[in-house]
């Protein structure tokens, strides 16, 4: 992204002679979509994620295109909704593999948007030279080095936070909003539809064969790749 970088190097230069005006909302910062949204990085993310959300793990490829999401929001930042617009965003970021996602369109865009709350305001990074590492943000990057699992469980298709990360990330991203709840609970139906036939006793060989497939199924779902994943993982092991 050679070209993002030549960008952003444009934005410090404007940024260093009117601080208070340029990447502010009377003169926002504009970036090019077709370098961080290209087909080839949509479809490495793809490839990374295993086609799922990186947010909400739902596998929707087949019914939606699903966006390059950026987790440090690019032209501003909300501490929740409603609340005022930081500017600048994290521009700096905008073409950076570490701040990309893939995500569907329903986390993306009329949920997580701008949002990235910190635990404390004050130390957000505001300019490229300043340190991320000094922010503390509640959400879970899922691409990060923490497992998202030791914040966030589930109860049959309820998430739910452990942690104060896990109760944010799960309330600002709406990951128990009735849609994805109707989702998860048919995911669930199937699961133990398998559990309950992996779990028969038979002498019958054809029987057998389908107990032993549906053991091999139940193991795939709980794979990193299997739409849902953690929640199934939960499931299966109450």
């Amino acid at each position: 992204m050679q070209l993002g970088v030549a960008l952003v190097e444009a934005m410090d230069r404007a940024i260093a002679l009117n601080p208070n005006v340029a990447g502010q909302e009377s003169e926002p910062f504009v970036f090019d979509s077709k370098i961080y949204g290209h087909s080839t990085v949509k479809n490495a993310l793809k490839a990374a994620q295993h086609n799922k959300c990186a947010y909400c793990e739902a596998n929707f490829s087949g019914n939606a295109s699903g966006d390059v999401e950026h987790f440090r929001p690019k032209a501003f930042s909300q501490q929740s909704k409603g609340a005022a617009k930081l500017y600048p965003g994290y521009y700096w970021l905008a073409y950076e593999w570490s701040n990309l996602l893939y995500a569907c369109e329903l986390c993306n865009r009329p949920v997580k948007r701008n949002l990235f709350p910190l635990r404390d305001p004050n130390a957000r990074a505001r300019l490229s030279a300043d340190d991320v590492s000094g922010e503390t943000p509640l959400l879970i990057d899922p691409a990060g080095p923490t497992n998202p699992r030791e914040h966030i469980r589930f109860r049959k298709n309820k998430p739910y936070g452990i942690t104060e990360k896990g109760r944010e990330t799960v309330k600002t991203l709406g990951l128990d909003r009735s849609q994805l709840d109707d989702s998860r609970l048919r995911h669930i139906r199937m699961v133990e539809c398998l559990r309950t036939l992996a779990n028969l006793d038979a002498v019958n060989p054809e029987v057998i064969v389908a107990i032993q497939r549906a053991r091999a199924e139940l193991a795939l779902l709980i794979k990193p790749e299997a739409p849902f994943s953690a929640m199934t993982q939960d499931l299966l092991t109450v």
